[in-house]
């Protein structure tokens, strides 16, 4: 009966011991979410994120951007509006626990495109496909360029440091990533009207009805294709300010 009774009392003073420790120890709050603020090569963005394990948040957020700018191709001057239009969801996970972590994820919504009105000035040179020309100064060229991908939904992949929901106290963080956007290279689309001349000056054509120029206006476009054919791996870089809540 005595040994029964000292293993209660031993009992009793493990399970009050444990309590008071309990007690005393600062208690870790749960977080059930958390937003981030983004600037990435995507645009400027939002992200919001949701734990569904110790290791890994689900994430989703969108990027968005526009900027207006010239160049010059060729002799043909572009006044061009880039805009950026995006939404992606990713799967983060925290192998080692701490903030770096593997994103796998897709973009869900991809908007990206620039559109631009093109024009030569009436008597300035430019060439086209293989030809050597003169804006028509009667009549000088004008037209539109678009690049847009075609393919709206594309894999993604990242790595990064920094959680949006800290596990510990801590409830801001610096999020910084690096990644991929696997898609296919966005076509362009070159349409030009007007009056190309010579590089004398003589015979002036229209380029909508003339065989050649249009033959021109096509390898014109190839080339152009060419040169964005990088663009079918979209390369990611973000940094950010997140809060949870």
């Amino acid at each position: 009966m005595k040994t029964i009774v000292r293993c209660v009392l031993v009992c009793l003073m493990v399970t009050a011991g444990s309590r008071t420790v309990a007690g005393q120890a600062p208690s870790t709050p749960e977080r059930r979410a958390g937003a981030a603020f983004t600037v990435s090569t995507l645009g400027l963005g939002a992200d919001v994120a949701v734990p569904i394990a110790e290791r890994m948040n689900i994430r989703g957020g969108f990027s968005l951007f526009s900027y207006s700018y010239d160049s010059e191709n060729d002799g043909i001057v572009l006044d061009a509006q880039l805009q950026l239009r995006s939404v992606s969801a990713h799967l983060d996970w925290f192998p080692f626990g701490g903030g770096f972590h593997l994103s796998p994820g897709v973009m869900l919504y991809n908007g990206n495109e620039v559109n631009a009105d093109a024009r030569v000035p009436g008597g300035d040179a430019f060439d086209l496909g293989d030809e050597d020309l003169i804006s028509d100064p009667a009549n000088p060229i004008v037209g539109t360029a678009v690049f847009s991908f075609e393919t709206k939904v594309a894999p993604s992949f990242r790595i990064g440091w920094g959680n949006i929901i800290p596990r510990g106290d801590r409830r801001w963080n610096v999020p910084f990533e690096l990644g991929v956007v696997y898609s296919r290279a966005p076509p362009s689309a070159l349409s030009l009207r007007g009056h190309a001349c010579e590089s004398t000056g003589d015979n002036c054509r229209s380029v909508v009805t003339d065989p050649q120029l249009q033959a021109d206006v096509r390898e014109e476009q190839d080339e152009i294709n060419d040169d964005i054919s990088v663009f079918q791996v979209i390369p990611v870089i973000s940094i950010g300010f997140s809060v949870s809540f």
